[in-house]
């Protein structure tokens, strides 16, 4: 069943706020620098990672501007896979926010239609490039990425409680299970409660409001041997 745009927000909030969580770890303070011709997004002297253009804000009349219908820019073809990717769910799921060209600022922003691309084309991570008078939304996809390493249910168990903290997501069970999907765990409703189950085991139990609002969140980590 497809999913609406409110949902499709909260299904990849938590699994977004894991990546940008890792990007900041990976490149902490280093300066920044894109190049549009050849989509190589470089933090200082050693990271340097492939990017496609999302779309861009602007402060001067506080506006979003998909990368697809940015025909002023000159952005190479190459970098407009992922918006175009979008545009073509949009279409194909009637989510008017992916394929009308440019949207007011306001309940929706750069960030939100980062986050869900990010999950919806399977990012490694977002960048928010700012200049003068706006910024650009940028989607790495690079296999030179560094991955991630902590074990999935440390992880989880530690960022899921940052994440609903930190961002406006309304159901926090639907951003569970999308988390949980982008770690290949698969969560089974139990008397409305979200299981992960390891050799018959619970790994993971997660208990919700009536507004789909965590309660109680459980990980069993094994200990490392």
């Amino acid at each position: 069943m497809p999913l609406a745009f409110a949902d499709q927000f909260c299904h990849y909030a938590a699994a977004s706020f894991d990546k940008q969580l890792h990007l900041a770890e990976l490149v902490g303070e280093e300066d920044w620098h894109f190049n549009m011709a050849s989509g190589l997004l470089s933090f200082g002297q050693h990271l340097h990672f492939q990017a496609q253009v999302l779309g861009t804000e602007s402060y001067e009349n506080n506006t979003w501007l998909w990368a697809w219908a940015n025909e002023g820019s000159n952005i190479p073809e190459k970098l407009l896979v992922s918006s175009l990717a979008m545009k073509a769910l949009g279409e194909e799921q009637q989510i008017a926010e992916f394929t009308t060209p440019m949207l007011q600022l306001g309940g929706i922003d750069g960030n939100t239609l980062a986050t869900i691309a990010g999950g919806v084309c399977q990012a490694d991570a977002y960048f928010r490039a700012p200049y003068q008078g706006g910024a650009a939304y940028l989607l790495i996809q690079c296999n030179a990425y560094p991955k991630n390493t902590e074990p999935p249910l440390a992880r989880i168990a530690s960022v899921f409680p940052q994440a609903i903290a930190a961002m406006e997501i309304p159901n926090h069970k639907l951003a569970l299970a999308g988390y949980l999907g982008h770690y290949g765990l698969a969560g089974q409703d139990d008397a409305g409660k979200l299981v992960v189950k390891e050799d018959g085991q619970a790994v993971l139990v997660a208990a919700f409001d009536e507004q789909e609002r965590l309660t109680k969140l459980e990980v069993t980590v094994a200990a490392k041997t």
